[in-house]
């Protein structure tokens, strides 16, 4: 087995056909061989210093990215601007595992990765900046108070999503983003606020099981659910579906309140669950139907749980309240839309990236197929076997018949469709655009002629600018000015180096060599830290986690170190469940110096995000 100056595995040349046992032999052979001409080389090297030459050709850092639920560890490499470029290196990246192309209407690994970093940073420099636990439902455009709306089609589906998106969810997103001092200035809303001064957002497009589009909507202010689900409604009876909805409704209760058995028994879950909150916590929730929380008080009040007849009750109970405000109104404010305010979730970001960040469902391969990594080729494949009996021995014997990639390129695909593997799911894909967001959340992205620097801890600011100017002659010259430094968002997770080693290219006798120095400037902070949270959780585990991850993150030397807090020393909820511990509390009891600059680090996010003073 041979490899180019880039580490790269050269083809093989062509050789007779070998059984199975000698191809194995001959292979571990190579690999014994190659470990051992390396070894040699690098001795060849180390000892002939000074008749050599070397040049950096790059840098492989170690990084710890500090996640909301534990940290991960990979190695990154960084090419040096003089380094000579890998040719293979487009064709490499085609071929790494979850490539984005093996995806058309749904949300990419990748892309799904990029929206939970984004999200997360966004809500986590809110949550750890913000008193949102102590904050008030009111209208107000200098709060920042994180609402998740969910939005529905009150009847069945009939336009293509695209004209959804178009004539329904765009007026509603510029309608929120409005200024909220502006006031109609006639009509039946005159005095009432145009919008609500909505400065961050998100929106994920979804396809429910009934295939009807629905939308998942963070915005940063409250705005009352009233004006979201009267708002929401007028823009779908743009499309008529408010008027069909009612007729249905008309149609289903031409005899009077009849209860929906599935619904109540959905509700009923949601009661229980509910009731089984309160109990362990002792508080009631707001907006819950008057019956209902007088039933939690006499729960609460003699400390026993709500038995299934008053779930039942309590289910029947609210929708009736829903159908006698809707007969009220001859059906034409349907419930289409969901508003939680979620200044009282353990941890706001996992509760919001389970619904915008959600992977597509799979459709399961078949008894005879399973996915392997293919050492080869360096990537995923699904192998098909069939049951054939062995003429020799006549016993049953699995025999592989097909191998596709299973993630393959767009080009793979397009050349030679019949080697790649399908993959299916259960969910109908989105037509358009699946998500959007405001610009703000993007975060900063430096143009050409900008120069930024960043700091120790990752915050980022803009101190200069480029500027390139034609003489007389006809020659560009190139001047940096420097300017006013201003703090910029750059959207990722808290992030440490923790070592980094040279990748050096040496030149002797005409041969050249490549190898790796050993780790420099350790960060003993951070890996105090790692160690400490690796010996809570026990290092065979983050072990075993890595691994299942895949072999591209393994050559990446990653690791996935969670938070496992009854290992580490958190008491368990009154319900019995494990606590849910943020990163910023671990920080906080295990390293201090770390907790500061990650609060630091999330209070930069924060201010470039508001324009708050940094």
């Amino acid at each position: 087995m041979s490899f180019d100056i880039f580490g790269n595995r050269l083809p093989e040349p062509k050789k007779p056909l070998l059984s199975r046992k000698q191809e194995l032999e001959a292979r571990a052979a190579k690999i014994q061989a190659a470990i051992e001409a390396k070894a040699a080389k690098k001795n060849a090297i180390m000892n002939g210093m000074a008749e050599r030459t070397t040049t950096q050709i790059a840098t492989i850092e170690t990084t710890a990215s500090f996640r909301n639920r534990g940290l991960v560890m990979v190695d990154i490499y960084r090419r040096e601007s003089s380094a000579p470029i890998n040719p293979n290196a487009e064709k490499n990246l085609n071929n790494l595992n979850g490539n984005d192309s093996a995806y058309n209407g749904y949300l990419s690994p990748a892309t799904r990765r990029y929206v939970e970093r984004m999200m997360s940073v966004w809500l986590t420099s809110i949550e750890l900046n913000n008193e949102l636990r102590k904050g008030k439902k009111e209208v107000n455009l200098e709060k920042v108070f994180p609402t998740f709306v969910t939005l529905t089609l009150p009847s069945a589906q009939v336009h293509t999503d695209n004209t959804i998106k178009e004539k329904v969810l765009n007026p509603f997103i510029k309608w929120i983003t409005a200024d909220s001092s502006e006031t109609y200035k006639q009509g039946p809303k005159k005095g009432q606020k145009m919008g609500f001064g909505v400065s961050v957002y998100f929106w994920r497009a979804e396809p429910q099981k009934n295939t009807n589009l629905h939308f998942h909507i963070i915005a940063d202010k409250y705005v009352p659910w009233e004006a979201i689900r009267e708002r929401w409604n007028h823009y779908c009876e743009k499309l008529g579906y408010v008027s069909r909805y009612a007729l249905v409704q008309k149609r289903k209760f031409k005899d009077g309140f009849v209860a929906d058995q599935t619904k109540a028994a959905e509700d009923m879950k949601l009661l229980k669950s509910i009731s089984e909150t309160a109990l362990a916590t002792g508080e009631i929730p707001n907006d819950l139907n008057e019956t209902f929380a007088k039933y939690l008080e006499i729960s609460l009040k003699f400390k026993e749980p709500l038995n299934d007849a008053i779930l039942a009750q309590a289910a029947h109970e609210k929708q009736k309240v829903i159908y006698d405000k809707a007969e009220a109104c001859g059906f034409i404010n349907p419930p289409s839309t969901e508003i939680r305010a979620i200044q009282h979730l353990d941890i706001v970001t996992a509760y919001v990236i389970k619904y915008v960040a959600k992977k597509p469902t799979q459709k399961p391969l078949k008894p005879n197929q399973e996915v392997k990594f293919n050492e080869t080729l360096n990537r995923e494949c699904v192998y098909t076997y069939e049951t054939k009996v062995n003429n020799l021995t006549g016993e049953a014997e699995k025999v592989e018949v097909d191998m596709q990639y299973y993630t393959p390129t767009a080009e793979e695909m397009k050349n030679n469709p019949a080697a790649c593997y399908k993959i299916e799911f259960e969910e109908r894909k989105v037509n358009g655009r699946i998500w959007g967001c405001s610009d703000k959340l993007r975060g900063f992205k430096p143009a050409d002629d900008v120069i930024t620097e960043t700091d120790e801890i990752g915050r980022t600011y803009i101190t200069g600018r480029i500027i390139k100017e034609t003489d007389a002659d006809g020659q560009e010259h190139t001047t940096m000015v420097p300017t006013e430094k201003i703090a910029v968002p750059v959207m990722k997770y808290f992030t440490k180096i923790v070592n980094y080693r040279e990748v050096i290219l040496t030149e002797q006798e005409g041969k050249t060599n490549i190898f790796v120095s050993n780790p420099m400037d350790e960060d003993q902070e951070t890996m105090k830290y790692i160690d400490k949270i690796v010996n809570y959780i026990g290092k065979d585990e983050v072990d075993r986690i890595s691994k299942e991850v895949g072999a591209s993150f393994e050559k990446m030397r990653g690791k996935i170190i969670p938070f496992r807090p009854e290992k580490m020393g958190y008491p368990k909820k009154p319900n019995g469940k494990p606590a849910v511990v943020k990163h910023a509390k671990v920080l906080q009891d295990n390293s201090p110096e770390l907790y500061r600059q990650y609060m630091l680090y999330f209070t930069h996010i924060f201010n470039c995000l508001y324009n708050q003073a940094a």
